[in-house]
């Protein structure tokens, strides 16, 4: 016994003193190789878990071998009936579309999903009467799916996750409401539109996929309790780091937050809740390096900032950038 001791104590200090010195987060260069797949299952093998994907893709360390995560491609492969067959096959295996990225993810512990997308109408993406019909039903919107086809221009669905087993939500809605969208060609007017919901008791749920072409748009949910006037929202451009992190500091003192989900399309949002009092500071990584953003995050780190996602630059070059959050002040008893 002793002697199986004196064997099994140092490979444990060994394998625990390697556990501490993996920086919290990992930064590879995203690429669309059979390699870079391989290489993000095996961080994950060592107990990372995939947060962001952009230019570069994000990981954190957040699980302990052997229950760890595991990843396979996000396949938009011939047309939504297609794809949406596959994805369900994927679900029914414990893979889940991790929102924002190329990636579905297997849980330590998995559960199964369900997706399904709200078909376009006669004059383009859905209304927010079948919105609101898959929300009902337990959905929530998940990710936008692009399709190239032989003939004709791509199109794009709007797909909906549902966790089997979890029950259908009767009615989220307050009785005569749904989901409305607000779609505009210039992210000003989107926001006179949400201004104008938020207003009557409606908050942000989603991006949405435009009705106009070339347009932007989100989706607005009707609270359940009464919520009128209670979100504010801003939005923010995205040029350079300097002035990425300029607004944002600008709005954060003001008690307005980033929502994440606008971040990799327009128009980017922000929203304040008027109810408490909170500030939030933000700080912005220029991403050209995988090594260096790895040193500049976990570095941030230290300071109390978490990850948000990219932010994409507006003009004839894109260039994304890394946003960053700490909240600085909330009111007691939040």
């Amino acid at each position: 016994m002793k002697t199986l001791l004196r064997f099994f104590v140092p490979c444990l200090l060994i394998l625990s003193l390697h556990a501490q010195t993996q920086p919290k987060y990992a930064v590879l260069k995203t690429d669309n190789k059979d390699t870079f797949l391989d290489t993000v299952n095996q961080l994950a093998d060592r107990g990372y878990r995939v947060l962001i994907q952009g230019p570069f893709t994000i990981l954190r360390l957040d699980a302990t071998p052997p229950d760890t995560y595991r990843y396979l491609r996000l396949e938009e492969k011939g047309g939504p009936a297609q794809f949406t067959n596959w994805i369900n096959e994927q679900g029914a295996h414990g893979y889940r579309w991790l929102a924002h990225t190329g990636f579905l993810e297997k849980a330590p512990h998995p559960r199964n999903y369900e997706y399904r997308n709200s078909p376009h109408g006669a004059l383009g993406p859905s209304k927010g009467r079948d919105l609101s019909s898959l929300y009902e039903e337990g959905y929530r919107p998940v990710g936008i799916a692009y399709f190239s086809h032989a003939l004709g221009a791509g199109t794009k669905e709007m797909y909906f996750e549902h966790e089997l087993g979890q029950p259908a939500h009767a009615s989220p809605f307050p009785p005569g409401s749904e989901i409305q969208i607000a779609d505009a060609m210039r992210a000003g007017n989107v926001l006179k539109h949400v201004d104008e919901l938020a207003k009557q008791g409606y908050r942000f749920l989603a991006s949405h996929d435009s009705n106009k072409g070339g347009g932007i748009a989100v989706m607005m949910e009707k609270c359940v309790e009464d919520c009128s006037g209670r979100y504010e929202y801003r939005y923010f451009d995205a040029k350079d780091a300097a002035q990425i992190e300029r607004d944002l500091h600008s709005h954060g003192n003001d008690g307005f937050r980033v929502l994440p989900d606008t971040l990799t399309v327009r128009p980017h949002l922000l929203e304040r809740d008027t109810h408490f009092k909170r500030t939030f500071t933000y700080r912005v990584l220029a991403s050209k390096d995988a090594a260096q953003l790895e040193q500049g995050l976990n570095a941030a780190d230290q300071e109390g900032y978490t990850p948000l996602d990219f932010v994409w630059r507006v003009g004839w070059t894109a260039e994304g950038f890394l946003v960053l959050e700490k909240e600085t002040m909330v009111s007691p008893g939040q």
